[in-house]
């Protein structure tokens, strides 16, 4: 399968990794990938799930209040938090050929 293939049946909401053997291409979602110079034309080598946990950080701004990502949480410390203290974001990770 090339990367382009693979592209077509993901849910371009999805949150997507592209790595090589160099290291990571792009970090994004599915549909913002076409408006990189990542050639599509690459094979994929394997696929599957990745996730980032931070912890929950609030910033307020005047009035308003919004969430960010604080800290990267290791996954042997998920424990010593409340789950409401996490933010846990799924991606699909793709490793690419070459």
């Amino acid at each position: 399968m090339i990367l382009e293939e693979f592209m077509k049946e993901a849910v371009p909401s999805d949150r997507l990794i592209v790595e090589d053997s160099t290291g990571e291409l792009y970090r994004g979602f599915v549909a913002c990938l076409g408006y990189t110079e990542i050639d599509r034309s690459r094979k994929v080598k394997r696929h599957g799930l990745s996730t980032d946990i931070c912890r929950r950080e609030e910033k307020k701004v005047g009035a308003a209040k919004y969430t960010t990502d604080g800290e990267k949480v290791p996954v042997e410390g998920i424990s010593e938090f409340s789950f409401s203290d996490l933010i846990v974001k799924i991606y699909t990770k793709v490793v690419l050929e070459g």
